[in-house]
């Protein structure tokens, strides 16, 4: 009986250990981010060259070829300015490479406006901060890369 209960005690001490384990988060696995808190904060904590203004509504237009369901924030700057801080939820994986090349078209389309009619920012597209979280893609156009890093952190 004695025995039994040694082992029945090691047996139990030998589950709690591999239950604390398992629950125990990998260091090397992805922590998953709150996306829409994510996007509030890089609206208001990074510095951008001018308020930046809702073109949500627009971004069908504005980004050309995404596919039907994605959901799109996006945020520009007027006056010229490279400033931009978007925001794509694809419905599923296989929708993250369209989503990556329509997000490349624009940036390198609004590069090559930049050489024409504003040299000056041209760094930001060049600099711009990609960011993404399982269906999440962000990408982010502002001089102050080291404000989007601290958010993103």
């Amino acid at each position: 009986m004695k025995r039994f209960k040694a082992v029945a005690i090691l047996v139990m001490f030998a589950g709690i250990i591999l239950l604390l384990q398992a629950c125990t988060p990998k260091n090397g696995a992805p922590t998953p981010i709150d996306a829409e808190e994510t996007f509030s904060r890089l609206l208001k904590e990074v510095h951008y060259a001018a308020e930046l203004e809702d073109a949500s509504e627009y971004s069908e237009y504005i980004l050309n070829g995404l596919p039907n369901d994605v959901e799109v924030r996006m945020y520009l700057c007027g006056g010229g300015r490279a400033d931009a801080l978007i925001m794509c939820k694809a419905s599923s994986d296989s929708q993250l490479p369209a989503i990556r090349a329509v997000l490349e078209k624009y940036i390198a389309s609004s590069r090559q406006n930049a050489e024409r009619y504003n040299p000056s920012e041209v760094s930001k597209y060049d600099n711009s901060v990609w960011f993404e979280s399982g269906l999440y893609i962000f990408v982010c156009v502002t001089a102050d890369t080291a404000g989007v890093n601290a958010v993103l952190k």
